[in-house]
């Protein structure tokens, strides 16, 4: 079922007219704080990955491809809610030790993250994409919506409550 729903939500994302280059497939090992791998797998062919449910702590995420790649790539890895990226990585930084995101897993949360290519028209009609992480409570994989959108600003504000937001909740109950 979650890989019918990233095919679904990457299908919407290509539909926008989002220029999304192909990734090579990129070896992943996510390490505890310690060192010991938590999991070893590889990207799949939308240059996404998924690991099985963690320990709370911190993990360092590594994709590597033992030749490089060419081109620019974007990354980003989500545990929940939380996320780190980068942007403009130099295909070449994948061989050898390859490129290393650090991330903050929470309590029994899978690591999810994907790799995809840069190019010019990595936009809709001039919009910056952002990246949504999985949201408690939800089976949709994280995926990426155009900058301003409703989906993004709901995202960005999910499970934000003012004070009178609390005060309405607490005087339901």
């Amino acid at each position: 079922m979650t890989k019918l729903i990233r095919s679904i939500a990457l299908s919407l994302f290509l539909a926008a007219g989002v220029a999304y280059g192909a990734v090579p497939t990129l070896n992943v090992i996510v390490s505890d704080s310690g060192g010991k791998a938590a999991f070893k797998g590889t990207t799949d062919k939308n240059g996404a990955f998924t690991t099985a449910k963690l320990k709370p702590g911190n993990y360092v995420v590594q994709f590597n491809s033992p030749n490089g790649i060419q081109g620019s790539y974007a990354i980003v890895v989500s545990a929940g809610v939380k996320k780190v990226s980068a942007a403009g990585v130099a295909g070449a930084k994948f061989a050898k030790g390859g490129v290393a995101l650090k991330v903050e897993v929470g309590n029994l949360l899978a690591v999810s993250g994907q790799v995809a290519a840069e190019s010019a028209g990595a936009s809709k009609n001039g919009k910056k994409m952002v990246w949504i992480p999985p949201q408690a409570g939800s089976h949709m994989p994280g995926h990426y919506a155009e900058e301003g959108s409703a989906e993004a600003i709901a995202a960005k504000t999910a499970g934000a409550l003012d004070s009178n937001g609390v005060n309405s909740l607490q005087e339901r109950h």
